[in-house]
């Protein structure tokens, strides 16, 4: 039923379609993504919407639509009885999703939801808990796909809605545009049932009641430029996209957590009274104010609340319209499906219409729910190998069981496992029992055998994580999360997403293709991989064959003595600075701000710093610069560039489907690579010892080299693996640096004068004069902080292990680990012989793949990630004056603060510890102090939102970073 005025010939318009991601910053002024009614202002806090007189609704409407996607609203809602601030999503077929507070009640949000504009009903609103909300600026999301929306509170699931479990042909699943604004629910002009709803009359007199909104974050899980109704149902199915696809599943939202705060209604518990946050409680209504919609109902509604339609006898409304059961406590939410797997469980009718129900959990746990009387206690179960679980028939009576039923029930008994008999009726159909079934069913009780014994294991070392439910076979809505999140250079929501199912330890598990992974973000953990338990983890085999080719048997590939060999080696090369590092910073910074101008002129400074970096790093390595800087289209760069392109597509391709990755690009890029440096390594390996010796001028790296080992092999690897670490680290770090200084100007001042103090404005700078610049390397280390060269490494279990902390009832268990089992990745989702893998802390799907053996099977690994540790709240004070919030980039934090052990590893910890850091940190606060000597002013030319985290082998700025820089004493 569609029931907007622009569907009202019985069909709607085409929507314009956003098909990407936008943040709008509205404290940058208006945007011209929204169209304002009622005259919004703008200031540093952000759009204002102030309601001052009887008939005042600022609002904000995009001027596009999206179709299933993910809003995030940073707002700070308006107080005063009577005054409602909204954020709305809404399509022309009245179908509308919504987060609504109301001015009087200063502790909670609403939230709600309408189908096709039907308001018969009142069981969609929600209150949520969030005290004191009116003082300050919180994070409201809604994350909309076909299998659920998700209403987050600052990264917080508070309530999640699927189609099963909405009230009939209502569930949202049209184009909607994006609405913001405040209105007055307590004017007298409106029905008793809306001033009652709203709290009150409003006393304008008391005023004006100002609603604020900060940013608003979207994301179309859609794509094209126009999305078309094709017919008049209503359904998502219907909807059609020019130039693009519709993509239902989106990003992926998040499935509400067990342990969330409780709602005082779902959508299948007890009703409120009030048909929503847009429509009124009168039989009529008669409203032009934001953004209602008109509708005659069946009836009028009292403030009465034995009155309300479908409440349950016993229950009582709040005045401010929040519904308990008799016993004066919130009803609990429904639990997510993969927790009521129970084959009989046992239940009691409470009052209200809701049945406490005791069953079994995964494992085999008992547990109680709470779930209306009327819902079913059985949906579509999947295993871990994604086959469908349905319950259990009875054997009919008189029916005896085949020989071969038998037999395979004494085997499973003999082995401890219990499986569910088979219904044969007897007559000809118990004669079709094949071979090929018997064989079918042995594999499973094979399968089913193993998983046993290795749950018993796990059992022993430990336990388990909070697990994450998936609700597709396989997996595959998790993979498709994954992969999504990785095209719009999200990665780090992975994280976010996964630890929203745990409150008890920053540690869960996932299953996907029947295999265990579970990612960690607690310290103690990643201190066990990195530090404590160090040899019971390691690169692995896997890793070493994927990356063989290019990095070679270098320390960045290999374990054990192979890795010590490797690490002694390369040690004593970075222990001190010498002359010539500096000579080479000097040389190759003078060639790079040569390049950047002086009067502002737009230039990606990302792309020079990319080439800056190699032309330092080949000079230091070889003694030989590219010279890169001289020529865009160097051909080492170009070949560099290329070659880890296709290895990072190859290792997150996996096995087998590497082998279906086109690698011709990457062979004559390599063949290049290698015949340039062998060369120099062949000029140096005929000197004579002698001449090896130390001499500052000419004496490079490799020369240092080869007075250790006389292996060209080695030599050609290391060389190669430092390359590649110091080129790309220490690039990405400046540019990281330079694009947070481009937006703090107050920074960029304050820099310049601590350097022109201790080092003045011409002479260039020494080790001691870095080390003195503390406010310098305070913004060095707040630029790590936030962006750490490396977001993730790997690991893998080299025998059955533990992490300290993750299971039991408190999270601080240990979680068991169980060496060489195989690990699950969507170039691998069907491999019969799958076994559990362990992940510590984040990494997309797409990487898990490359951990196969030489024989194809696959390993136990590990990952932590340093971005998703040192972005964590948890891990830090609450902000204050003195230490602002985490995510703003603030050097000064660093005057009183010290990171707590193990939350701050930009360098790596424990004994693989990046050796170079002190080169890298040398040779970025070179580069600082030069640049800052010479230019005073920072422009930014790139926009909120656009430039992205890529993360592939190490993290950049997808998009570059456009800027300009101003000459001391050159006019603005």
């Amino acid at each position: 039923m569609q029931s907007s005025h622009k569907c009202s010939t019985g069909s709607c318009p085409p929507d314009s379609a956003l098909g990407r991601s936008v943040k709008i910053d509205f404290t940058s002024g208006e945007s011209d993504s929204f169209t304002p009614q009622g005259n919004p202002t703008y200031d540093s806090n952000g759009a204002s919407f102030t309601v001052a007189k009887s008939g005042d609704s600022p609002q904000l409407t995009s001027k596009w639509y999206i179709m299933f996607g993910h809003v995030e609203f940073t707002i700070k809602p308006a107080p005063g009885v009577g005054i409602v601030s909204s954020a709305v999503m809404q399509s022309d077929d009245l179908d509308e999703i919504d987060w609504e507070w109301l001015g009087a009640d200063n502790n909670q949000v609403q939230s709600n939801y309408f189908g096709k504009g039907q308001t018969t009903t009142y069981n969609r609103g929600a209150f949520h808990s969030v005290p004191n909300n009116q003082a300050g600026f919180k994070t409201y999301t809604i994350d909309w796909t076909a299998e659920q929306i998700a209403w987050q509170i600052d990264g917080t699931t508070v309530r999640t809605l699927t189609p099963e479990t909405a009230e009939a042909g209502q569930y949202p699943q049209t184009p909607m545009m994006i609405k913001v604004g405040a209105w007055s629910g307590g004017d007298s002009s409106n029905p008793q049932g809306t001033i009652e709803w709203a709290g009150g009359a409003t006393n304008y007199a008391s005023g004006p009641y100002t609603m604020q909104v900060k940013s608003i974050a979207v994301t179309d899980y859609s794509t094209g430029t126009q999305y078309t109704y094709s017919g008049s149902d209503g359904t998502w199915q219907s909807i059609t996209s020019t130039g693009g696809t519709i993509n239902s599943g989106g990003k992926g939202a998040s499935p509400v957590d067990s342990a969330s705060p409780a709602v005082t209604s779902t959508s299948n518990g007890a009703p409120l009274p009030f048909e929503g946050t847009h429509r009124d409680t009168s039989a009529t209504v008669v409203k032009s104010g934001y953004p209602w919609v008109a509708t005659t109902l069946q009836t009028s509604v009292s403030s009465t609340a034995t009155t309300y339609p479908g409440l349950p006898s016993g229950w009582t409304v709040t005045s401010s319209g929040k519904v308990l059961p008799p016993s004066s406590a919130a009803p609990s939410p429904s639990l997510p499906s993969s927790t009521l797997q129970a084959s009989s469980p046992q239940a009691s009718v409470v009052a209200g219409g809701f049945e406490v129900k005791t069953g079994w959990d995964d494992r085999g746990f008992k547990t109680t729910y709470t779930i209306a009387a009327s819902a079913a206690t059985q949906k579509a179960q999947y295993n871990e190998q994604g086959f469908l679980i349905t319950p259990t028939p009875a054997i009919q009576t008189g029916a005896a069981p085949t020989p071969a039923i038998k037999a395979a029930d004494s085997a499973s008994s003999s082995a401890g496992i219990k499986i569910h008999k088979a219904v044969m009726t007897g007559g000809a159909g118990s004669q079709n029992f094949s071979p090929l079934l018997g064989a079918a069913c042995l594999g499973g009780m094979r399968n089913q055998y193993r998983q046993i014994r290795q749950h018993r294991h796990i059992i022993k070392l430990g336990g388990y994580a909070p697990k994450v439910p998936s609700r597709l076979p396989f997996g595959f809505d998790i993979v498709y999360r994954f992969v999504r999140w990785h095209q719009l250079y999200k990665e780090i929501d992975v994280w976010w997403w996964l630890l929203s199912y745990s409150t008890r330890n920053p540690t869960v598990e996932i299953n996907v293709g029947g295999q265990r992974l579970v990612f960690t973000n607690d310290p103690a953990n990643i201190k066990a991989i990195l530090a404590t338990q160090f040899g019971d983890y390691g690169k692995g085999e896997p890793f070493h064959a994927d990356w063989k080719d290019f990095l070679g048997d270098s320390i960045f590939t290999t374990d054990g003595p192979q890795w010590s060999e490797s690490r002694n080696l390369l040690r004593p090369l970075f222990l001190k600075s010498r002359v010539r590092d500096f000579e080479i910073f000097e040389q190759r910074t003078t060639k790079l701000m040569s390049l950047i101008g002086g009067q502002g002129e737009e230039v990606d400074v990302s792309d020079l710093f990319y080439r800056y970096s190699l032309d330092t790093a080949t000079d230091f390595l070889i003694g030989a610069s590219v010279n890169s800087l001289d020529d865009g289209d160097n051909q080492f760069a170009t070949h560099f560039n290329e070659v880890q392109r296709v290895q990072s597509i190859t290792a997150k391709a996996g096995r087998p489907f590497a082998f279906f990755v086109p690698k011709k690009s990457f062979h004559e890029g390599l063949a290049f690579i290698n015949n340039y440096v062998n060369f120099f390594i062949e000029r140096v390996s005929s000197l004579k010892a002698s001449d090896k010796d130390s001499k500052e001028e000419g004496y490079t790296f490799l020369h240092a080299l080869s007075r250790y080992t006389s292996d060209k092999k080695i030599m050609r690897d290391q060389l190669v693996a430092i390359l590649l670490a110091g080129r790309d680290t220490t690039a990405g770090t400046l540019s990281f640096l330079f694009y947070e200084l481009s937006a703090n100007p107050e920074i960029v001042a304050k820099l310049r004068r601590e350097i022109l103090e201790i080092i003045g404005s011409d002479r260039a700078p020494s080790f001691e004069d870095i080390r003195n610049c503390s406010y310098l390397q305070k913004t060095i280390s707040e630029t790590l902080r936030i962006y750490p060269a490396v977001p993730f490494n790997m690991r893998l279990a080299l025998k059955d292990t533990t992490l300290p902390h993750g299971a039991g009832p408190d999270g601080l268990q240990p979680v068991g680990v169980l060496k060489d089992t195989p690990i699950g990745a969507y170039s691998s989702q069907f491999t019969a012989f799958m076994k559990p893998v362990i992940f510590l802390t984040t990494i997309y799907l797409s990487d898990l793949a490359r951990t196969f053996d030489s024989s194809g099977k696959l390993t136990c690994s590990a990952a932590y990630s340093a971005l998703a540790l040192q972005r964590s709240p948890e891990n830090y004070p609450p902000v204050s004056p003195e230490f602002p919030d985490i995510a703003a980039f603030c050097p000064e934090r660093w005057n009183s603060w010290t990171p707590k052990p193990w939350t701050y590893i930009p360098f790596n910890g424990g004994p693989r510890i990046c050796i170079g850091q002190q080169f890298a940190l040398t040779e970025i606060g070179y580069t600082v102090v030069r640049m800052l000597q010479k230019y005073e002013r920072i422009d930014r030319y790139w926009k909120d939102g656009e430039m992205k985290l890529q993360s592939e082998i190490v993290l950049s700025p997808h998009g570059g970073v456009r800027v300009g820089f101003w000459e001391v004493g050159g006019k603005a």
